[in-house]
Parts: structure tokens; sequence; C-alpha cells
């Protein structure tokens, strides 16, 4: 495929057209802006690009002014869409798209990269490696789920290349009391609800408080998932000059316990279905295998999560302002299932009790973890605005450390298949107990960390500013193997010091006060890439190189009528660490991605608005050895699609009446499956409506119909699950009521 080349690319054309609804962000101060906010959001619209975005940084420039691509789906546009959990919301930035299983949870795709390089936050907070942490959220609980597209090291401290959500909860409303509610149902006996609200209890004392579940049967019948998130808020702001913020948040869930469809080889099986992918080994999935669920009936993958925060502000001078954050986390996740299925296409294999499989049933496997967390961390910063030569200089310096210890209990049985059901019609069978599971080994494994860093930006002149940030980290690796009888195992244990050293620079351009350009340069070093709590001794020994180069222009027009966005990026990635196994990883080699992002909104009168956006990915292996009998190199990179692209169109008020109508469209093109290329995921399209009556004040009645077509298609290939794929959900509907007084 031809390279995109970047040299002599002036992003001005993209000016011309419209910015998403959710391309814009939070502002920091929600109760003092909340009737702006309502405004201006009123049916979905997005804030103007220039407001300042959290999750951008410390220096609060505009998303104007920020070098980098930054997109915000705010709680309007997530209540008018339909949107349940924070991926959902995700999914609609450009290029950003979803997947995962159950052992990998709610994994996000950008830039070409996936699993631990898109760093997940909650409300700024690093939980640890995305693979093992992330949970699918609440939306009810959340204010926005803001999105930033490449390298953060510089920023959080972590190398994740392809980008960073940030989830970031409700805050107390000064202003009077507020209440919220919501309750849905819809297809697969799916329920969400949620109450939450806010009172000041005093005029420099105020509590938020929101409690939301999730419960579902599941689009595969058995996978049954539900949640519950309990978030608290209290905010003092005894004086202008100081505010302290201390928040608890309290998650319990089960995820869905569907891992996947088995492939099966078509030349056996004839009932294949079509559309879905296409395999060089002739592999398929058969019809008799749609919405089966093959985990065992007691299969569990749940967790408690408990996170209390603290965040003080003090503003001494105009031109001083320090911050202080400190955070507890403690979480406990379990996994007990029969997570792999493997067809059995000729007789000879057996399962853990000695009993011959026969040919044409699925082989399944047995995994066990138990995982406890605890993690305590605190960052430090001040902001100072001086002059340099004349021109204006904010800089901001700080340091954060922070300590994680993690021990992972795991057992799988000896033999290869544990068990076997039927392709058609699997039986409902007990997860069981196998040989070689009992008991558990053990791994400890601990990682302190302690970083400075420093952001500043130049105003050099009015229509000029260079922006620019470096962080330098100590960082300790303790990896501790236990075998079954409780030996300490030193051949793979391991203890390693690690020093990254990363920066960013770039400047932005006004070409008028309206619409700027800007470029960028950005490093990034982390342990490389796949599950850091999962390396062995002797698996790697430097951390992981990336470097990005992104140049892009923002600008609105129409008095804010009229956005769009356009960003080009180049990204290599060196020494990336990949799963080979259930329990082991190894350094791979080069990962190279290209692309160009576009995002757009239009608003026609009081009525009318159009929200749009497309990506272009183009995301290889270079030099790429996954495992000693797979070569990558110069292969695609699997879930990564070459093109995405969404598009809403909503009519407000129709015909002056309490009645808003909206459709939804979405794209992806086609993906590889699997390291070595010999599977492909078909390209699908899916429309979504949703309507919205607003009965009462405060008062609305949401309808959505998602996947109006029906269309079959697979969401996600597991490169640690090759032989199954996750499908996609199938046609639903949803109703809901939402109430805010």
């Amino acid at each position: 495929m031809r390279k995109i080349s970047f040299v002599g690319v002036l992003p001005v054309a993209a000016l011309t057209v419209f910015q998403p609804a959710f391309a814009q962000t939070e502002d920091v101060r929600k109760a003092a802006a909340k009737a702006k906010e309502e405004h201006i959001t009123a049916h979905g619209r997005a804030q103007p690009l220039k407001d300042s975005a959290v999750i951008g940084g410390r220096l609060g420039l505009t998303v104007q002014h920020n070098p980098a691509t930054i997109n915000v789906i705010q709680r309007s546009v997530m209540e008018q869409r339909g949107y349940a959990h924070a991926e959902d919301a995700a999914d609609s930035a450009p290029g950003v798209s979803s997947g995962g299983s159950p052992g990998s949870p709610a994994q996000m795709m950008m830039r070409g990269f996936s699993g631990n390089q898109v760093l997940i936050l909650r409300d700024g907070i690093y939980y640890g490696p995305t693979t093992m942490v992330n949970r699918p959220l609440n939306s009810f609980n959340l204010e926005s789920v803001q999105v930033l597209k490449g390298p953060s090291s510089v920023l959080y401290g972590q190398g994740a290349v392809g980008g960073t959500v940030d989830m970031r909860t409700r805050d107390p409303a000064f202003d009077g009391p507020h209440a919220n509610a919501l309750v849905s149902y819809g297809s697969f006996n799916t329920w969400n609800a949620g109450v939450g609200g806010s009172v000041p209890i005093t005029d420099t004392l105020a509590i938020r408080s929101d409690f939301s579940r999730t419960s579902s049967d599941g689009y595969v019948a058995g996978a049954d998932p539900h949640s519950n998130d309990f978030t608290t808020t209290l905010l003092w702001h005894p004086s202008k000059k100081f505010t302290a913020r201390f928040s608890v948040d309290y998650l319990t869930d089960r995820l869905s316990t569907y891992y996947g469809t088995p492939l099966v080889p078509l030349a056996q099986v004839h009932d294949g279905v079509g559309g879905l992918l296409s395999s060089s080994k002739g592999l398929g999935v058969s019809r008799s295998s749609l919405w089966r669920y093959y985990n065992a009936k007691d299969a569990k993958a749940g967790s408690v999560n408990v996170t209390p925060t603290l965040h003080l502000t003090w503003q001494p001078t105009e031109n001083m302002t320090f911050h202080n954050k400190t955070y507890v986390l403690y979480a406990k996740r379990n996994w007990n299932n029969a997570e792999s299925y493997s067809y059995i296409g000729s007789a000879g294999q057996t399962d853990a009790a000695g009993n011959a499989i026969a040919p044409g049933r699925v082989g399944r496997d047995r995994f066990y973890v138990y995982m406890n967390q605890h993690q305590v961390g605190d960052t430090l910063d001040g902001q100072f605005d001086f002059h340099v030569f004349g021109m204006k200089n904010r800089l901001v310096v700080g340091g954060d450390a922070y300590y994680v210890r993690l021990i992972r209990n795991r057992g799988f049985p000896d033999a290869t298949y544990a068990d076997s059901v039927s392709l058609s019609s699997p039986e409902s069978t007990a997860v069981g107990s196998f040989a070689g599971e009992y008991p558990y080994t053990k791994s400890p494994t601990t990682m302190v960390d302690a970083g400075i860093f420093m952001e500043d930006v130049l105003t050099v002149r009015d229509d000029l500013r260079v922006v620019g940030g470096f962080r330098y980290d100590w960082l300790k690796l303790d990896r501790q193997n236990y075998s079954q009888s409780g030996a300490f195992n030193p051949a793979t244990s391991f203890q390693g010091n690690y020093n990254p050293a990363n920066f960013r620079i770039g400047p932005v351009y006004d070409l008028t006060d309206n619409i700027s350009l800007y470029g960028v340069y950005t490093t990034a070093e982390d342990p490389p890439g796949s599950n850091i709590f999962l390396v062995n001794k002797g698996q790697f020994s430097r951390l992981s190189q990336s470097r990005q180069g992104e140049i892009g222009a923002k600008g609105s027009f129409w008095k804010g009528r009229l956005s769009s966005t356009l960003s080009l990026y180049d990204i290599r990635r060196a020494r990336v660490l990949v799963a080979t196994g259930v329990d082991s990883v190894a350094t791979a080699g080069v990962q190279k991605s290209r692309g160009v992002e576009w995002q757009g909104d239009l608003t026609l009168g009081k009525h009318w608005s159009l929200s749009g956006n497309v990506a272009y990915t183009w995301s290889r292996y270079g030099s790429f050895h996954p495992s000693a009998s797979v070569n990558a190199s110069g292969n695609e990179v699997p879930n990564v699609p070459a093109v995405t692209a969404n598009l809403w169109g909503v009519w407000s008020r129709v015909a002056d009446l309490p009645v808003d109508l909206g459709a939804g469209m979405r794209y992806v093109s086609a993906r590889k499956g699997d390291y070595a290329n010999t599977l492909s995921l078909k390209d699908y399209a899916l429309v979504n409506l949703f309507a919205a009556w607003h009965a009462y004040r405060g008062v609305t009645v949401y309808g959505r119909v998602d996947n109006v077509g029906n269309k079959h298609f697979i969401q996600w290939a597991d490169t640690s699950y090759p032989s199954e794929v996750m499908l996609g959900a199938p046609r639903s509907f949803s109703i809901s009521v939402q109430a805010g007084f």
C-alpha cells in the first residue's frame, strides 16, 4: 500500500466543514458555568473550541490552542444518543473502536494501537494496565468522556501511544439543589437505572451523590452482565483562593461472560454465515453457533473497586496556583471461566477425564485468576504566570509518585481440553475442578514510580504560542513468582529499574481569532506494551520507545455554529511486547501507524444539526515476530480498520412540538483478526434511530433502536483467543425516562 506523506500538507481545507457534537470540552468549573452549558448543549450541541479541556494538560489551554487532538463527549450527548457505558461514548470519537473480551474488558483501539497502549483514567487517575484493570463504566455517573489522541507520557507518566480516555464524574453545584433520575428498559431484558443529586449544605460546602445500576441477560443468553456504581463528592470552597474536593467511587460488577463464538472449518461444517469474515485457512462461523453461550453456567468475571481521592487547589496570588491530588485504590477481581473454544475436527482428542472428544464438538479450557490490587499515589504541581523578555509565559512544574501492589493467583488444568460441548446446542455444565489447577500459583508484583514534570506555554506573539513539556521517571518493578508448592521461583522472578525521559514540543499559530494551525512532536517510553504484570525474567530488559509527529488545524465560523478540526499523524513504536500465552509474553518488534482524522459539526437554525467524523489509519508491523512460528513483519495490525466513520443528524422541536428525532450511522472497514493476517473481518455499517419527547419541564422520554438492519458482524478478534471471534450485538431497542430538576 502506498504510504501517506505529510510533507507540504496544509490542513486549512478542513476548516470549511463541520465539527462533531462531542468535539469540545468540559468546563472545569462546572458549577459556575452550569447555566451556560445547559444553553449550549440543550440538543447535544458541543461547547466551543475556546474552552479548556482537563485531559489536555495542566496549562489550562483551550482546545483551539492545545497542540493535540482532543474530543469530549458531553453528558447531554450521551443522554440524547443513548450511550449507556463510557466506551459507547468513546466509540463516537473519530478513529476509535472498542471490543475486547471479559478477560480484557472494554478495550479501545486508537491510531492503530489497543490494549495497554490506550490509557484509561478515572478523574485523571491511573489505575494500572488497561487490559487488567479497566471496567465498563455506567455513563449516568459521568459528566463527560474525554479523549486525547497520541502519546501521553509527558502528561500522565505512562507511555500509552494510541491515546488516553478520561471518565470525568459529576461535581456538586452551589446554585441550589439539583436532582437527576433515569430508568431504562430494552432488548435482552436490559435495565438501566440511576438516581443522583447535588445539595449546597452551606455557601461554601456542597455535596453530590450518584448511584447507577445496569443489568442484562446479554445478547448472548447466559452472559448476564451487571454493575453498580456509587460516586459521591464533597466540595468545599471557603474562599476564592482555596478549594478542596473529596470523592469516593465504589464500583461492583459482573462482566459479560460471553468470550466468543468458535471458528469452524467450512469444509466440514456447511452452514457458514456469509459476510462475517474470510480465512485463508477455510475457517468461518456456523449459523448454528450464532448467539450460543459456550462458557460454563456458573462462570465468573467480577470485581469490587473502591477509590477515595482528595484534590486540593490553592491560589495564593493571581499568578500562582498549587494543586495536590492524593488517592487510594483497592480492587479485588476474579475470573473463573471456560474461555477458549476449539472446534474438534478429527478423532484423537481427549478431555481432562480421559474421555474421547467426538469430532464436531467444541473443546473448552478452564481459566482461573484471582487478583488483589492496592495502590496509593500523590501528585503535586505549581502553576506560575510571568513574562520572559516581555512575552507571556505559563509554567507548570511538579512531581508525582505511586505505589502499586498486585497479587495474581491463577490456575490452569494440565489437560489441553478440560471438557467439550456441542457446537449447535452447548450443554449447560459447571466450571468444575480439574487436575493441575490447585493449589494456585502466586505472582505478587510491585511497581513503584516517582516522576518530575514540567509543562510550559510561551506566547511569542498574540497569534503564536509554543507549547512544551518534559517528564523524567524513576520506575522500579519487582516481579515475584511462586510455584504451586509455594516455593519462590528465582528463574522467572526479577527486579528492574528504569528511567524514562520524554518530551513534547509544538507551535500553535492563529490564522485568525477562530482558526489555528499546530504541529507537535511527542516521545514516549513504557514497559513494552502487553501486560507488565505477566512479564517474567528475560522477556524484556529495556523500555519500549515511541515517537509521534502530528500536524493539524482547528477552527470555528458563523458564531460557533460551524466548526471543524483535522489532524495528520505518524507514529513509530519499537520493542513491542505481546502475549504469547495465558501466562507469558515476549518482545516482538516494531509497529508503525499513520493516519488522518477529521471531525465536524454544523447547526442550521434552531432545529437542525449535523455531526460527523471520519478517520483513516495505516498501521503495520515492521520487523515483528509475536511467536516462534509467526513472522508478522509487514503485516496489518489486528483489529485496526483502515476507515471508521460516524454521522448523526438531529431534527429538534419537530414542527415546534416538544419532540426531537435523530439518526446515526457508523461504518467500520475490514480488519485483520490475527498476527499472521490469515483471518479478515468484513466491514460493516450500522444505522441507529433515536427520538426524544420532552414530556414535562425537566422530564424527557427517549426511544432508541440500534442496528436497525439487524446486521451480523464481528466486533473484535482477540489474538489471545485465536480459535474464536466476538460477535457484535444484533438489533435492539430501548426506552428510557430521564428527569432533571
